[in-house]
């Protein structure tokens, strides 16, 4: 952000008046024409004795002066309750910083207008001198709060806000509320008692001329502290300043990037589109074409999942995931889709033996997978050809593993095991690659950032995958830490803690004996997608998709199971199609999620509604759609759909889809 030249003198300005406010000369004379202005008042006073009368409505300033202040100390009080609920949300650095920043605004005037009432308030002093304490009392629980908020839990953080914080704010309120009660009531004590003020109109001018002085005295040490705060709060402007410069350039590099990375996919399907329709008749070129197209489309999703994933994590929605799953297993699945790229740059991918315990963990397979695929594929990406990556996954041993626990590490996830035992895994991603520079190390979990190596420049990604891997991990429960030293490699350590799973199919609560024991029995199964091509012959599929394109793909996929497919435009003809069928005509029913006339939540609702009110059971509805947030997952199931396939559906998910719901034994799941 450029700053207008036309704010240079104005800053000057304000630099000349700050200057001049915070001069004991300038406040000297301020003192000196004050006295001299309160003398001659009290020497006027004398000659306008008659006129007293008409002045008795000056008295109501008192009341009034307490009741605005109070009004405003109570709308600084709800600040103060809406500033610290922020803390139970979110407690990042800079959330941490705001509140710190904003609480020292706030107490600044709240201060004042407590002093106001401390020396205004004189038809009930005790209860402004209670407000007052209470008030200091608040400061350095308040001031306790945020330091929590740093470092402590949430569920520490709402304790403390409970049982420390709101208590004394509920009471502040109640007595700042009886301060604007006695004001109010004071405004017409205070007007019938003007009259009998008369004969003691000298002393009272002698006491007000002595407590003006006051005033202003104290008046002169407030300006000078709010002189102070100004300029803290300039500094902290000009923080926050630099803060949102630099996170707009790491945006404004993010969207440059994104827009380079998305449109050189986009461009290679164009361009090998364009080739294949002219080479039509070179089956061997346009087949490599093809290859290539589908390479591009896959990496343009990847982008777009990046960008998904980050968009949930900072909004809170990112879910994990909590199944058994077997690490050695992950670690077989990861070597072999890691494998072939390694030896197409003809790397040495070393990996060491799986040091694992036998037994299952409960965890978020997917997740830990998309961590590791992430380190791994940066690994391949950036070391250069017969370079080494070396992968290995451990298990921290009882003392090591009770030591990082003891660090804290683990804390988050014993919040979740409810009691049962943790394993902590321990997964090292080595490389002697290009490596990194402490400039960029120092930064490299941030969002959008990428570092500039001339010489890597046609690297393509977000910028986004370290930061989500980071935020998974630290969701998982888990941390990963990084050492890199440019021309010699990198070195990534994760450690994640998990659930040791206990006990047989389904002893864990939460988890489907049923759905456990269908995946062990497919994943047993070594049947290719080749062997299992027309194995479903004798089923019947309805399919509802109002994109023709799409509709098109689905068919000739669905169709490579060799079941028949009958074809729908909307919901609404996906009812009308199983209302006049027979029960068990259809297998299977694929339904997209948006579609005219009638969406697919509100045909799967009057598709089970129907069958209920016929006594029939309705055939397994599969979700298709784009989205992939979790709510949406939960509206599926809730309007009674069975399954859920996130577009783009490729053969392999179609296949899972039909052997988990239309087995090839004629029974359903």
């Amino acid at each position: 952000m450029t700053i207008p030249s036309t704010s240079a003198p104005s800053f000057k300005r304000e630099s000349l008046l700050n200057r001049l406010l915070n001069s004991n000369a300038v406040f000297g004379v301020a003192v000196a024409v004050i006295t001299a202005l309160l003398v001659c008042f009290y020497g006027m006073l004398h000659m306008n004795m008659d006129e007293i009368s008409a002045e008795t409505e000056a008295l109501k300033e008192r009341p009034y002066t307490v009741a605005v202040a109070a009004g405003r100390a109570e709308t600084l009080l709800m600040q103060l309750r809406t500033l610290d609920d922020r803390l139970t949300f979110t407690r990042s650095d800079e959330t941490v910083d705001s509140v710190r920043s904003e609480f020292e605004e706030i107490d600044g005037e709240l201060r004042e207008r407590l002093a106001v009432i401390a020396e205004r308030h004189r038809i009930d002093a005790a209860t402004a001198q209670s407000l007052a304490k209470q008030y200091e009392e608040f400061r350095l629980r308040q001031n306790r709060l945020i330091e929590l908020a740093a470092t402590s839990s949430t569920e520490e953080v709402t304790r403390f806000l409970e049982e420390d914080i709101d208590p004394l704010l509920d009471s502040m309120l109640a007595a700042d509320a009886d301060v604007i009660a006695g004001a109010s009531r004071s405004f017409d004590q205070l007007y019938e008692t003007a009259a009998d003020t008369r004969a003691d109109t000298l002393l009272t001018a002698t006491v007000l001329m002595v407590a003006v002085v006051g005033a202003f005295a104290l008046f002169i040490i407030v300006i000078r502290r709010k002189n102070l705060q100004q300029e803290h709060l300039q500094v902290s402007l000009r923080h926050a300043l630099e803060r949102e410069q630099e996170a707009n350039e790491a945006k404004s590099r993010f969207l440059s990037n994104v827009s380079h990375d998305i449109r050189t996919p986009l461009t290679a399907i164009i361009g090998l589109t364009d080739i294949s329709i002219e080479h039509a008749a070179e089956r061997d070129r346009v087949s490599e074409s093809l290859a290539k197209i589908k390479l591009s489309s896959h990496h343009l999703l990847n982008l777009v999942n990046d960008v998904l994933d980050m968009s949930k994590i900072e909004s809170g929605r990112i879910d994990i995931g909590h199944a058994p799953f077997d690490v050695c297993d992950l670690v077989e699945m990861l070597v072999s889709i890691v494998r072939p790229q390694a030896d197409t740059k003809h790397l040495d991918f070393v990996v060491g033996r799986c040091d694992v315990r036998p037994g299952l963990v409960v965890g978020d397979e997917v997740r830990v997978s998309q961590v590791l695929i992430n380190l791994l594929g940066n690994a391949v990406k950036y070391t250069e050809p017969y370079g080494t990556v070396r992968f290995s996954v451990t298990e921290l041993d009882g003392d090591e593993a009770e030591r990082v626990c003891a660090e804290g590490l683990c804390d988050a996830r014993a919040a979740i095991a409810e009691g049962h035992v943790l394993r902590v895994m321990k997964f090292v991603v080595e490389d002697d690659g290009v490596g990194m520079s402490p400039e960029f190390v120092a930064h490299i979990f941030d969002p959008f950032e990428r570092e500039d190596v001339p010489s890597r420049s046609s690297e393509e990604g977000t910028g986004l995958g370290m930061a989500i891997a980071k935020s998974l991990v630290e969701r998982m429960g888990g941390s990963i830490d990084v050492e890199s030293a440019r021309g010699r490699g990198s070195r990534f350590t994760l450690l994640l803690p998990v659930e040791h799973y206990e006990g047989g199919e389904g002893a864990r609560s939460g988890l489907d004996p049923a759905a456990v024991s269908r995946r062990k029995a497919q994943g047993g199964r070594c049947d290719s997608l080749s062997e299992l091509e027309g194995a479903w012959s004798d089923a019947r599929v309805l399919l509802a998709e109002d994109d023709e394109i799409v509709g098109e793909i689905a068919e000739e996929l669905i169709g490579r199971t060799g079941a028949t497919i009958d074809r729908v435009w909307d919901g609404a003809e996906a009812v009308e199609a199983l209302e006049r069928a027979a029960a068990g005509t259809y297998d299977l029913v694929f339904m997209d999620v948006q579609m005219p006339r009638m969406d697919g939540l509100e045909a799967a609702r009057a598709i089970v509604a129907d069958c209920e009110r016929s006594g029939r059971a309705h055939p397994p509805i599969i979700a298709m759609t784009a989205n992939a947030y979790v709510e949406d997952r939960k509206r599926a199931y809730d309007a009674g759909m069975d399954g859920y396939a996130v577009k783009p559906i490729d053969k392999e998910e179609i296949f899972k889809l039909f052997r988990t719901y239309v087995p090839l034994d004629g029974k359903r799941a």
